[in-house]
């Protein structure tokens, strides 16, 4: 009893902050985080993926839940057989946390490597993967049906009402929000100035710099794990920085409220947001629009946001973000193994060598000035150069101090990232492609190791200040309006049966709808309070009507329908099968009144509660207007047959009623 109490206060608690908080502190659908980490290190050669694979095994070998290997995805990693634990109970499991979920639980389930530490040893990271996995699945098996964006929106509400149960310090870094955000009020120069001089760290750009740095000082100091849990945060919001929703805020837009922001922020990631590199030299009105690079990108596109990642591998928005993941990875192999990945690229024939160099060139075409692009270096020889100079940044790498490690809710931290390495990132690069013996001139861990990664990062192609794009709250006060069929039956003490069927009617109303926050039925609303007339025959057990052949009620009704699902369903342990099922069986749900009109005469005929509601649909439609599903409803009362049968005593009998009511609502 009291683990159901506790779980049932947990729940509450969970459906209040569902609807508070304006956004997630992940900039993508956990799901989301593990598929662009998927796709990232995938584009690695398997050499190079397999220097990481080593420290993975290293990890499993301290006791972390890690799966074995680095190539694991959700979709191969779900068994069929159920997780039953205190938390969560999933018809399916995961036996072990992949590789590529490491950057969703970094930040949004951990503060900190510690925190992470912890999650990957003990049981909530594989309640977490199981859980993630689980909704990843159900998501893929709808993914080719025609959804509206609310459709998908309700997949990452499904999660994290899952996610907040398992672990309750999601609300908390949750409503630590902004520095998962790029601040647009600042620029790119001025985030690294401040990085450098104050330890801020308070923007997604200064966090993936900090947490890349100190990942790679660990690995070049051979602590691999302690640099593979660090790498997760630096991936974590590497990420973050191509979502959409996450690259339009200001301290202007936070100043508007909580529903302003994640109205915001849910429609650009909606949308999609029309980018380009952030070190981009020429804007995109001057860029041809079909150019493409020798990888195949586009120097300017599309970037969408959480629950709207491209479905396919070849989607623009995941193949940028993989280029840019592509390059920290290959950069933390680099420093876990300098030696046995420049043995690897010296094995490497010349177009192999140009792919390879390309990833590690801290000074690409877009860089540059447009009139001397066709001086920049090319080709095999500055390729070797690039290699050999990353290779030297390692040994550089470790005449820096560790900094201090960062929880999410930091904003500064003095000796974030030494001013020397910070300075190497702001400005041309120029690395001459003559002089392979002479590469340690050039290795600064920053050019060689960060800066490759950074020349990625996209940015908004205009003033997002001015842009809004329409978007909308799945929360809020909306109209109703339905009609229903149905029949009543009144049991007096003395008297004989009394039938008021069959009928039929229509109301309207005001509800307070929660849209997609909760899952089972969609658009259920909070409460809601409905008048209506409905017109019946009427008829008693013996044959007689009182000579009222047929009435015409007055209906009014008030219902809660969040309520009965909050106390059965959102119990520990939470189980995910039931809990998509919720709202769909209802118990003690409402309470109606019933008057009969008369010759302008109202008579107060009785009081009904609905005892039992069967929804026959899960509801249909999208914002701003919602298919209220078809109903049956079973009403238990009491009523006084005399409103209706005046010869009849004027007492009380029980009544059993049924409807079949449905609808439609619109949000205002």
């Amino acid at each position: 009893m009291r683990g159901r109490l506790l779980g049932l206060v947990l729940g509450v608690a969970t459906l209040a902050v569902g609807w508070l908080t304006p956004s997630r502190a992940s900039a993508w659908y956990f799901p989301e985080h593990v598929v662009l980490m998927g796709d990232g290190h995938a584009t690695l050669a398997p050499e190079v993926r397999s220097i990481i694979r080593d420290a993975v095994a290293a990890a499993r070998a301290e006791g972390f839940k890690l799966c074995e290997g680095t190539e694991r995805t959700l979709d191969d990693v779900l068994l069929t057989s159920p997780l039953v634990t205190s938390m969560v109970r999933t018809p399916a499991s995961a036996p072990c946390i992949p590789y590529a979920a490491l950057p969703g639980l970094a930040g949004d389930h951990a503060s900190d490597v510690d925190e992470l530490r912890t999650v990957l040893t003990g049981g909530k990271g594989i309640e977490l993967i199981s859980v993630v996995a689980y909704e990843w699945h159900r998501f893929r098996a709808n993914a080719l049906r025609s959804q509206t964006s609310l459709d998908r929106m309700s997949y990452v509400h499904d999660l994290d009402v899952a996610l907040y149960f398992i672990d309750s310090g999601y609300v908390t870094r949750a409503r630590a929000t902004r520095v998962h955000f790029r601040d647009v009020g600042r620029s790119f120069d001025r985030v690294l100035e401040e990085l450098a001089r104050e330890g801020r760290i308070d923007d997604l750009l200064g966090r993936f710099v900090f947490h890349h740095v100190r990942s790679l000082i660990l690995a070049a100091n051979g602590k691999r794990t302690d640099a593979l849990l660090e790498h997760a945060f630096a991936i974590h919001f590497l990420e973050d920085a191509f979502a959409a929703g996450h690259l339009v805020m200001s301290d202007a837009s936070w100043s508007e409220g909580r529903d302003a922001v994640r109205l915001r922020h849910d429609a650009f990631n909606a949308e999609g947001l029309e980018v380009t590199r952030e070190m981009s030299h020429e804007p995109c009105s001057t860029l041809a629009s079909d150019s493409l690079e020798l990888a195949g990108l586009p120097p300017c596109w599309t970037t969408s946001g959480d629950g709207y990642l491209g479905l396919t591998p070849d989607a623009t928005d995941r193949l940028h973000a993989a280029a840019a993941l592509s390059r920290a990875e290959l950069a933390f192999a680099v420093a876990l193994a300098p030696e046995r990945f420049e043995a690897y690229a010296s094995g490497l024939g010349e177009r192999e060598l140009v792919s390879l160099g390309a990833k590690l060139d801290p000074s690409p075409w877009w860089t540059a000035d447009p009139n001397v692009r066709r001086t920049l270096p090319a080709g095999p020889r500055y390729a070797r150069r690039l290699v050999r100079t990353a290779v030297a940044s390692v040994g550089k790498l470790r005449d820096f101090a560790v900094p201090p490690s960062a929880g999410v809710d930091i904003a500064r931290i003095a000796g974030a990232v030494d001013p020397r390495i910070v300075a190497s990132l702001r400005g041309p690069t120029h690395i001459d492609s003559d002089g392979d013996d002479a590469a340690d001139t050039d290795a600064n861990p920053g050019n060689a190791l960060v800066k490759p990664t950074l020349a990625q990062l996209p940015t908004a192609q205009s003033d997002t200040a001015t842009q809004h794009p329409p978007g909308h709250l799945d929360h809020g006060w909306a109209v109703q309006v339905f009609v229903a069929t149905g029949a009543t039956m009144i049991v007096p003490p003395s008297s004989p049966l009394d039938f008021i069927a069959p009928g039929v009617g229509a109301s309207a109303g005001l509800s307070y709808r929660w849209g997609s926050l909760l899952p089972g039925r969609r658009a259920r609303s909070i409460a809601e309070l409905n008048v209506g007339i409905s017109q019946s025959l009427h008829v008693d057990s013996k044959g007689a009507t009182g000579g009222r052949g047929y009435v015409t009620m007055l209906d009014q009704e008030l219902r809660w329908p969040v309520v009965w699902e909050a106390l059965t369903t959102y119990t520990l342990p939470l189980d995910l099968a039931r809990m998509h099922r919720a709202g769909r069986t209802l118990v003690f749900n409402g309470v109606r009144a019933h008057e009969v009109l008369t010759g302008g005469t109202v008579s107060f005929l009785g009081l009904e509660l609905e005892a039992l509601a069967i929804a026959l649909s899960d509801g249909h439609g999208s914002h701003p207007l919602y298919a209220v599903s078809p109903e049956v409803r079973f009403y238990l009362g009491a009523a006084n047959p005399s409103a209706v049968q005046p010869s009849f005593p004027n007492q009380l009998g029980f009544t059993f009623g049924v409807t079949l009511t449905g609808g439609y609502a619109t949000f205002l």
